[in-house]
């Protein structure tokens, strides 16, 4: 610094001129100014978890030369400058560590994944089906709609004989993959065990693409006609029964189950006077699957005398036993002159007392449940009671 009395250079410690012996004031050190100013960005730096070392810059001491125009003429325009690079730097080390955040648990997940697939892998090698389908399970709760998962869970299912389960994944499989002709013919077995055509007629309705559609309706059968139209007749009637595909047809002329008791059906079948009969039909085709029966009741002559319904083995109810997965109304076919009661209920035997009257369709409630029905003459003679089970699921 210089003595402002009479110019001489002094050094920056000194309070009293060396030549003129004027007193010196002390001006406001610039140098330490800036050593301060980067030792408080220092720090805050290593607050947020930067080190020294991550700066755009480094510390420089100013010449001596330069020092007047360094901190007199350029500090307004340096200063900012640092700062502002300062600040892009811990912004892009924010984002850096907001990027392996994010990263490091989505890589601790798929090792997981990835052990648990080839954990069930291994157990399934091993026929250890209980044990690998707690595996699926996890897989599949980390992606539920996966089809390799779904695929191995379908396996297990059918492994294990879970066929209840195996359609349920078969349809989320078919959800998944609308085109899948294996899933198709899968589910297709499986209801043709439960000999539920209902759901191979849906199935078939609502196929993607007509090689599905080809395949189900293959083995789909259509239900025979009663050419006679059901009713009272005075004089010998024929009854003539068809089926429009050509199918095999049984029938039964007192109300029993065609398909347990059927006769085969070989031309026109005689009506004759005064008798009543209960008329039971169904086709079936060359792999032997059966299809909706037809009935129909006819009283040939005035006498004739309707057999009470404890000699008609059960009362007909549709649609059949299965699962169902739209909306369905159940019918009962009940004789005429006769009346159905019918109960939800499982611990009581059914009665006309305990019973509700049919009077028209029943709404099938939701999830799992047995419809139990009679048929009474009024005069306390009732049929067997006849049970069905359903599985509505939406």
């Amino acid at each position: 610094m210089k003595c402002p009395k009479c110019g001489t250079d002094l050094p920056d410690s000194s309070q009293l001129c060396t030549k003129c012996g004027s007193e010196v004031s002390q001006n406001f050190n610039y140098s330490n100014m800036e050593n301060e100013l980067l030792n408080t960005v220092l720090e805050e730096e290593a607050i947020n978890g930067m080190s020294e070392k991550s700066m755009l810059y480094q510390q420089q001491e100013p010449d001596d030369d330069d020092y007047e125009e360094e901190f007199y003429g350029k500090e307004s325009k340096k200063q900012p400058g640092r700062l502002a690079a300062a600040l892009l730097t811990s912004a892009a080390v924010f984002a850096g560590a907001v990027f392996f955040l994010r990263t490091f648990p989505t890589e601790i997940t798929y090792k997981k994944i990835e052990s648990e697939y080839q954990n069930c892998l291994k157990l399934m090698s091993q026929k250890d089906y209980e044990e690998a389908a707690k595996y699926v399970e996890r897989l599949l709760d980390e992606d539920a709609e996966n089809l390799e998962y779904l695929a191995l869970k379908n396996t297990i299912c059918e492994k294990t004989g879970s066929s209840k389960s195996q359609m349920k994944v078969l349809k989320k499989i078919i959800a998944a993959d609308a085109d899948n002709y294996a899933a198709y013919e899968q589910l297709l077995q499986l209801y043709l065990a439960k000999d539920n055509l209902n759901e191979i007629k849906k199935m078939s309705e609502d196929a993607p693409n007509a090689a599905i559609a080809a395949m189900l309706k293959a083995y789909l059968v259509d239900a025979p006609y009663l050419e006679l139209t059901p009713g009272v007749y005075d004089t010998i009637q024929e009854l003539v029964i068809t089926s429009e595909g050509g199918h095999e047809i049984y029938y039964t002329l007192d109300g029993s189950s065609p398909k347990e008791n059927g006769t085969l059906y070989t031309g026109p079948i005689l009506l004759e006077q005064d008798h009543f009969y209960t008329v039971k039909a169904v086709c079936k085709n060359s792999r032997g699957s059966y299809g909706d029966e037809s009935f129909g009741e006819y009283q040939i002559g005035i006498n004739a005398v309707r057999p009470t319904p404890a000699e008609i083995e059960q009362p007909a109810v549709y649609p059949d036993a299965g699962e169902y997965s739209t909306p369905q109304m159940i019918n009962i076919d009940v004789p005429i002159g006769y009346q159905a009661y019918y109960s939800w209920s499982l611990g009581t035997e059914l009665t006309p007392q305990n019973g509700t009257l049919f009077v028209g369709g029943i709404s099938m409630p939701e999830g799992d449940s047995t419809l139990s029905v009679i048929v009474t003459d009024g005069n306390g003679n009732s049929s067997p009671v006849k049970q069905v089970a359903y599985s509505y699921q939406p």
